[in-house]
C-alpha cells in the first residue's frame, strides 16, 4: 500500500475572486489559467522511472539482489528478453492475437477496416449497441444503400472527423454528421474458455473455447471480430506514465495479479487470486505483492484476459501460463525473428541456407528462471486450484517482464530533443515558431508539459509526494472543481458516452482520485487521515476543499472527473493516428482545428456535453476558441511532426520487432461476410508485418511508417 496527500494549492485555475459570504471561486472563462508550465525539453535528460523495489522481483539466485548489481543486471536482461517476446507472441491470445496486434504501428494501431465499435462505454446501454451512419453516407438521398459504419466497415478519409461541423471553427455550428462510434483495435472472436489441452503433441498446446454468438459484433448470424471501445494508445514512452490506460485503471501500484492494485481487496490474501511462495513447511501460501511505480506492468496483464481484445471469455491468467510454459511450445512459434534484432537476435532460429524458421531456441520456462529468484518458480507443489506455482505466478513474470520490455521503448532523438540539445538546424523555422505557438496562445502546454508532452507522466510521481494527485482547477464556466491530475475532459465527445476517470473499478470504487477522497469525507471520514477508508490508500490533509491559505471553500465542492481521461504524450503522433480517446480525427490539421474551435462540448457555460449529471460542465479551463491564424495552426502542425524519432519512422533499434500476422477485418463488407467454414466465424483477412532488425526497414527495402491518414481512401 501507498499513502497520498492531496495538495491544497490553487492550479489550473483563472485568477480567482473569494467572496466572504458565499465562498465560491469565480474565474475568468476564455483566459488561460495564470499557472502556465515551463516549456517542454530534451526526454533524453529526463531518467527512465523504474521501480525502486524491482530488483526485489527481477534477480537472478535465490536472494534478493541489490539493484545496479550483476545479478540484477543479468536478471533485468533477461527479463527485456522474455518481456519483448511475450509481447509480440501470437499464442498469448486466444485466437492469435499478441500484446503487439493492437500495437505494430509506431506503438499503436493504423488498421481501417473491421475497426469500429458502437460505443460500448455508454452510460445509456440502450445506446450502446446501436451503429451510427458514417459522414460519408450520412447524407445519402437512398438510404437502402450500405449504411456505413458496423462490423467490418472500411473507414474513409471523407468518415472523418466523426463529428463534422458545417464551420469548423464554431463548436455549436450546425452539425453535418455526427456519432458516437469509436475507432478501435480489432480483438478476438466471441467465445467460452473451456481448457487448455495439454495432450496435444503437434509442438502446441490446444486452446479450447466454446464458440458463442456475439449480440454486437456479427453479421446475419456470423461473427466478426470485437473491437475495442476506445482508440489504442501507443506503448512508446509510455513506461513514463504514471497511471495506464485512457481511464487510468491501470494502477500505479503492480499487485502482481490485475490492473487495479490495492483497489483489488483479494490479491495477496486470497491463494486463488495471489502470487504463490512457499512456506517453511513447503506449502504454498499467499505473498502480497505492491510494487509501485509500475502502471504498465498493471497495464501489460490486462488485455490477455480481455474478452475483447485477446481471450476467450473468462479465461484465467494461470491459464495462459499453462498454455505456453513447458517445453512443448516454442517462443514466437511459427513467427519470423531477425538474426539482428536488437534483444531476440542471438536467439533466432535460423537454417543452414540463412532462411529464417521462426521462433527463438529456448523456453518460456528457462527465460522466466533466468529473469526471476527462484521463490516464485521453483516449488514442485500445486496450489489449491491445481496450477503449477509458475503457472500460478505467471501473471506476476508477464507484468514485469512486458513492462521491462517497454522502458526499453523511449524516442528520445527527434529533431525537437535535438533541437532542444543545441542543433539550432534540427528543426524548421515553423516548427520553432510552432513551439512558440504551443507554450502560448495555442495554450497546448497546459495539459502537455514536461519532456514527455503529457502532464500525466512522470512528473506526476514528484506530485504523488508532495501531494498533487488531486487539485484544485477553475473550469471553463469560471467555477472552482477538484480533478485528477493529468485527467481532463476537453470536449472530445459528451461525458455520457464514456465517464473516462469518472467511471468505477469492478469493486464500485471510483477510478478518480478526486471522487474516493470526496466520498470518503462525505461518508464522514476524518479528513486528516483516511487510511482503510480508500482502496488507494489516500492520507488526506486539512486542507483537501479549501484553497490556500486554507480558507474553507464549504461541503459543496464539486469535482470535474466525467468524461476526464489521461493526456496523452505527442510524441511520434504524426505517426499514431487516429486521434483522442475515440479515434475520431484522422489527421493531425483535424487535430489543431478542434483545439482552435475550444473542442466538441456543445452548448454554453454553464451547461453543456461535457457535464454529466449533477455538473452541467466538466470542461477544462485552457479549452475555448483560440482564433489562430493559419499560419499558427502550419506552424503546429510542423511542431507536432518535429516529435517524431526517425528511429521509430524507420523501426530501428529499439523499435524493432519480430514478424507478425494480425487480423484485417473479414472478406466482405458491413452487409455481409464469408463464413470461416462450418463455423459461426467469419473468415479473416490479414496483414503480414515483416520482422526487422535493428537497422530497421530500410535494408529490407521497406518504406517509412505513414501517418493513419494514408491508409484511407
Amino acid at each position: 500500500m501507498i499513502e497520498f496527500s492531496i495538495k491544497s494549492t490553487l492550479r489550473r485555475g483563472a485568477v480567482a475572486l473569494l467572496f466572504a459570504g458565499a465562498n465560491v471561486l469565480v474565474g475568468q472563462p476564455g483566459v488561460f489559467p495564470p499557472d502556465r508550465p515551463p516549456p517542454p525539453g530534451a526526454l533524453n535528460l529526463v531518467k527512465v522511472p523504474l521501480p525502486i523495489n524491482l530488483s526485489d522481483y527481477i534477480c537472478q539466485g535465490t536472494v534478493p539482489c541489490v539493484s545496479g548489481d550483476a545479478n540484477s543486471l543479468k536478471a533485468m536482461k533477461a527479463a527485456i528478453v522474455l518481456g519483448k517476446a511475450l509481447f509480440w507472441d501470437q499464442q498469448v491470445g486466444s485466437d492469435g492475437l499478441a500484446c503487439a496486434s493492437c500495437h505494430f504501428q509506431a506503438g499503436a494501431d493504423n488498421r481501417v477496416k473491421n475497426a469500429m465499435d458502437p460505443g460500448l462505454r455508454n452510460t445509456d446501454p440502450t445506446k450502446q449497441n446501436i451503429w451510427n451512419l458514417t459522414a460519408t453516407n450520412h447524407n445519402l438521398a437512398n438510404k437502402v444503400a450500405p449504411p456505413g459504419g458496423g462490423p467490418n466497415y472500411t473507414l474513409k478519409l471523407l468518415d472523418f472527423p466523426l463529428r463534422r461541423l458545417l464551420d469548423t471553427t464554431d463548436r455549436n455550428s450546425t452539425i453535418l454528421a455526427d456519432s458516437d462510434d469509436v475507432v478501435g483495435s480489432q480483438g478476438v472472436f466471441r467465445a467460452d474458455f473451456v481448457k487448455i489441452d495439454l495432450t496435444q503433441s503437434s509442438g502446441k498446446r490446444q486452446e479450447v473455447c466454446k464458440a458463442a454468438l456475439s449480440p454486437t459484433f456479427s453479421i446475419h448470424g456470423i461473427n466478426t471480430r470485437a473491437v475495442e471501445p476506445r482508440n489504442t494508445p501507443t506503448v512508446i514512452n509510455a513506461i513514463f506514465n504514471f497511471r495506464s490506460f485512457w481511464d487510468g485503471r491501470a494502477n500505479n501500484i503492480f499487485n502482481g495479479r490485475n490492473p487495479f492494485g490495492p483497489r483489488d481487496p483479494t490479491a495477496g490474501i486470497d491463494p486463488l487470486n495471489s502470487v504463490l511462495v512457499a512456506d517453511p513447511y513447503g506449502r504454498l501460501v499467499p505473498m502480497p505483492v505492491a510494487i509501485a511505480d509500475a502502471s504498465l506492468a498493471s497495464q501489460a496483464v490486462g488485455p490477455p484476459g480481455s474478452n475483447l481484445e485477446m481471450s476467450c471469455n473468462n479465461r484465467m491468467f494461470e491459464e495462459i501460463g499453462k498454455k505456453i510454459l513447458g517445453t512443448i511450445l516454442k517462443p514466437l512459434a511459427g513467427q519470423p525473428v531477425s538474426p539482428t534484432d536488437s534483444v531476440l537476435g542471438a536467439l533466432a532460429t535460423v537454417g543452414n541456407s540463412g532462411s529464417i524458421s521462426g521462433g527463438i531456441n529456448t523456453t518460456y520456462d528457462a527465460l522466466i528462471k533466468q529473469a526471476f529468484p527462484s521463490q516464485f518458480w521453483s516449488s514442485t507443489q500445486l496450489s489449491g486450484d491445481g496450477y503449477r506455482q509458475i503457472e500460478k505466478n505467471f501473471s506476476l513474470f508477464f507484468g514485469l517482464a512486458v513492462m521491462a520490455y517497454e522502458s526499453t521503448l523511449v524516442s528520445d532523438n527527434s529533431p525537437f530533443d535535438q533541437y532542444m540539445n543545441g542543433n539550432i538546424q534540427a528543426m524548421s523555422p515553423a516548427a520553432v515558431k510552432g513551439f512558440q505557438v504551443f507554450n502560448g496562445n495555442g495554450g497546448c502546454v497546459f495539459c502537455h508539459d514536461g519532456a514527455e508532452f503529457t502532464s500525466a507522466a512522470s512528473p506526476l510521481k514528484l506530485l504523488a509526494q508532495t501531494g498533487g494527485l488531486v487539485e484544485h482547477m477553475l473550469m471553463g464556466d469560471g467555477s472552482v472543481a477538484l480533478y485528477d491530475s493529468g485527467f481532463y475532459n476537453i470536449g472530445v465527445r459528451p461525458a455520457s458516452e464514456d465517464q473516462g476517470v469518472g467511471a468505477t473499478d469492478p469493486w464500485g470504487n471510483p477510478l478518480s482520485f478526486t471522487r474516493e477522497a470526496r466520498n470518503a469525507v462525505a461518508a464522514g471520514a476524518s479528513v486528516g487521515s483516511l487510511t482503510n477508508v480508500l482502496p488507494d490508500i489516500f492520507n488526506v490533509n486539512t486542507c483537501i476543499f479549501q484553497v490556500d491559505p486554507c480558507v474553507p471553500i464549504t461541503n459543496n465542492f464539486r469535482d470535474a472527473v466525467d468524461g476526464a481521461v489521461k493526456a496523452p504524450s505527442l510524441r511520434n503522433t504524426e505517426l499514431t493516428g487516429p486521434y483522442f480517446q475515440n479515434g475520431g480525427q484522422a489527421t493531425l490539421e483535424q487535430v489543431i482545428e478542434f483545439y482552435n474551435r475550444g473542442g466538441d462540448g456543445a452548448g454554453t457555460e454553464p451547461v453543456n456535453t461535457t457535464g454529466f449529471l449533477a455538473n452541467g460542465t466538466n470542461r477544462a479551463p485552457a479549452i475555448f476558441p483560440l482564433n489562430l491564424s493559419a499560419d499558427d495552426k502550419a506552424s503546429l502542425v510542423a511542431l507536432l511532426k518535429s516529435l517524431t524519432d526517425e528511429r521509430v519512422r524507420w523501426e530501428m533499434a529499439p523499435f524493432d520487432h519480430p514478424g507478425l500476422v494480425i487480423p484485417n477485418g473479414h472478406p466482405g463488407d458491413e452487409m455481409s461476410v464469408k463464413r470461416n467454414g462450418g463455423t459461426i466465424y467469419a473468415q479473416d483477412d490479414v496483414i503480414t508485418i515483416p520482422a526487422v532488425g535493428k537497422a530497421g526497414r530500410a535494408p529490407l527495402k521497406l518504406q517509412p511508417l505513414q501517418p493513419f491518414a494514408a491508409g484511407l481512401k
